[in-house]
C-alpha cells in the first residue's frame, strides 16, 4: 500500500516536472519572437508610431514604374538650410537621389559608403540628394542625420509625395540621373562602394 502511494507521487511529480519545462520552453520561444520581432521593427520605424509604408525590399524585389533611359520627372523640394531645389536645379552635374528614412539602418551605411566616394572624387563632381519619406521626421533631423551619415554638401528634404511620383515602393531606392536629368541607373539594394563608384565614374567625365 506504502508502495503504491509513493509510486503515485513519483509519477505526479514526473508529470509536473515534465509541464515545468514545456511551458518554460514556450515561454522562451515566445521571448526570443518578441525580441526577434522588435528588433525588426526598431530598423523600420522609430518608436511610439506605425511607421511610414516603405520597408526595406526584400531579395528578389524589382524596380517597379520608371526606368534607366527615361527624363527623370521634375520636383520641387526645400532643404531647410539650402532653400528650394528642383531637377532642374540640379542640372550640370549627375545626381544621386536616395530615398529613405532617418532610421533606415542599411540605408545609413550605404550612405556612409557613398560619402566615401563623394570625398574621393573632390566633394564636388555630382550631386547628392536625400530624400526621406517619413512624414513624421522633421527638418532638424534630417540636418542631424546629414551630420552623422553624409556631407555638408548633400541636399536634405522630406519628400513623401515625390516618393509617390517616382513609384517608390522600397526604403533605400536610388536614381542616378546624368548631366541632362536622364536616369541612368536604379537600384533597391544597400549601397555599396563599389557599386556606387562604378554608377557614377563613367558620369563624372
Amino acid at each position: 500500500m506504502g508502495n503504491g502511494k509513493k509510486e503515485e507521487e513519483s509519477r505526479s511529480t514526473r508529470r509536473r516536472t515534465k509541464y515545468v519545462i514545456i511551458i518554460g520552453v514556450i515561454i522562451g520561444i515566445a521571448a526570443i519572437a518578441g525580441a526577434v520581432s522588435l528588433a525588426a521593427s526598431n530598423s523600420q520605424s522609430p518608436s511610439g508610431g506605425s511607421g511610414p509604408n516603405l520597408t526595406v525590399a526584400p531579395g528578389a524585389a524589382s524596380v517597379e514604374g520608371l526606368q534607366v533611359g527615361q527624363s527623370a520627372p521634375d520636383f520641387t523640394l526645400t532643404d531647410s538650410q539650402k532653400g528650394s531645389v528642383s531637377k532642374t536645379f540640379f542640372q550640370g552635374k549627375p545626381l544621386l537621389i536616395f530615398f529613405t528614412t532617418t532610421y533606415c539602418t542599411p540605408c545609413q551605411i550605404g550612405s556612409q559608403n557613398l560619402a566615401r566616394y563623394d570625398d574621393e572624387t573632390g566633394g564636388s563632381a555630382f550631386s547628392v540628394l536625400i530624400v526621406f519619406v517619413d512624414p513624421r521626421e522633421s527638418d532638424s533631423q534630417f540636418v542631424d542625420w546629414k551630420s552623422k551619415y553624409g556631407r555638408n554638401d548633400w541636399y536634405v528634404a522630406g519628400g513623401e509625395d515625390m516618393a509617390v511620383q517616382y513609384k517608390v515602393r522600397y526604403l533605400d531606392t536610388k536614381y542616378v540621373f546624368d548631366k541632362e536629368g536622364v536616369i541612368k541607373w536604379i537600384d533597391l539594394k544597400p549601397l555599396e562602394y563599389a557599386k556606387a563608384k562604378q554608377v557614377l565614374e563613367p558620369l563624372l567625365a
